[in-house]
């Protein structure tokens, strides 16, 4: 195939590639009434250094860019002349969209969140600042809702200009019929920081831990949700198995002791930096303890006790890849072995 011929074919690929890769929202116009107003929205003009509101999972698991029809600025300013008409007896607003985000993410085992994040500001017509708002619409969804999540972008996103509308009607002090005050929000308060949900990590591992009595090994599968702020609570659930050393079980005139335990309990990673977190944690380790004493006589033991960890925890890679771990464990426990011990631990697996 000659150069002229490979040319086009590249550009119809390209397009589409870019045809598949994105979503267009129509903005429903059968919005909500508002009456005995004196202001209308003369002209809407979008701030954002973006186009698109947001990269989210379609059906595929794939990533796809959402953009309102006919670009954010027309698409709200038709929205805006449904809902405030312009008449000859209303003062002329200008609307500036500082921020307009369209989210969905898992942020817990069950759960997923849909979120329109929206920050606008209202200027009159000789550009003075009067009113600025941000908001943030949510929605929980089952985990597993992603068509319906998709479905009810729309909905959210009048649902957050509805929200902002609102509460400039309501916090205006004079509002007549010429005249509209400049609230004092619009220079002593900024924008609230905009915080993205995080991504949700799934991770097996599988855990080496030594002690000054016992060899053991723990697998797990946890999941949490990445943010900046505040405790990370993972949901954790793990089953391990140790087995005591020679010189500890001829001082407790055993032969063999062998114990099995589910952990659970309350974990926190502190996010020190992208993919490094601190480990933090309380568990109550609930199992069984297999024992054999001199006499080959065997015995069984309830175990239940509280453990501690302290640890590191590095994720290289966020969307898929290995997990590195290692920290300091201290434990409690009702073992006929030894009552209390302390130990290290060491820790490898996947994140997906």
């Amino acid at each position: 195939m000659n150069d002229e011929k490979i040319i086009p074919v590249l550009v119809f690929l390209f397009s589409y590639t870019l045809c598949f890769s994105q979503r267009t929202i129509a903005l429903k116009t059968d919005t909500f009434e508002i009456k005995n107003q004196n202001f209308y929205i003369d002209k809407v003009i979008d701030d954002r250094a973006e186009e698109h509101l947001g990269l989210v999972e379609n059906s595929s698991d794939k990533k796809v860019k959402i953009f309102l029809e006919n670009g954010t600025a027309t698409a709200i300013k038709q929205f805006m002349d449904i809902t405030l008409p312009k008449t000859s007896t209303r003062i002329p607003i200008t609307l500036r969209v500082n921020n307009l985000r369209v989210e969905q993410a898992q942020t817990n085992i069950e759960e997923r969140t849909a979120r329109v994040y929206i920050a606008l500001s209202f200027f009159s017509q000789s550009k003075e600042e009067l009113y600025k708002i941000d908001h943030y619409e949510v929605q929980i969804f089952p985990v597993s809702d992603l068509t319906e999540i998709n479905k009810t972008h729309e909905q959210r996103i009048r649902a957050a200009l509805e929200y902002c509308l609102w509460k400039f009607i309501d916090d205006q002090k004079v509002n007549t019929n010429d005249h509209l005050m400049k609230d004092r929000t619009a220079d002593d308060v900024s924008f609230e920081p905009y915080v993205p949900l995080g991504k949700w990590f799934n991770m097996l591992t599988f855990k080496k831990t030594k002690d000054k009595y016992s060899d053991g090994w723990n697998v797990a599968y946890t999941g949490f949700s990445d943010h900046e702020k505040d405790l990370i609570i993972p949901f954790v659930i793990g089953y391990g198995q140790s087995r005591a050393t020679s010189n500890v079980l001829q001082e407790r005139r055993y032969s063999s002791a062998n114990s099995f335990s589910f952990g659970f309990g309350l974990s926190g990673y502190i996010k020190l930096m992208p993919g490094i977190y601190a480990d933090l944690g309380v568990n109550v380790p609930v199992g069984i303890e297999f024992l054999k004493n001199l006499e080959n006589k065997k015995s069984t033991n309830f175990l239940i006790g509280v453990g501690t960890h302290q640890g590191v925890k590095i994720i290289p890679w966020q969307d898929f890849g290995i997990v590195i771990g290692a920290g300091l464990f201290q434990r409690w426990q009702t073992s006929k072995i030894t009552k209390e011990n302390y130990g290290f631990e060491l820790e490898l697996g996947i994140n997906f």
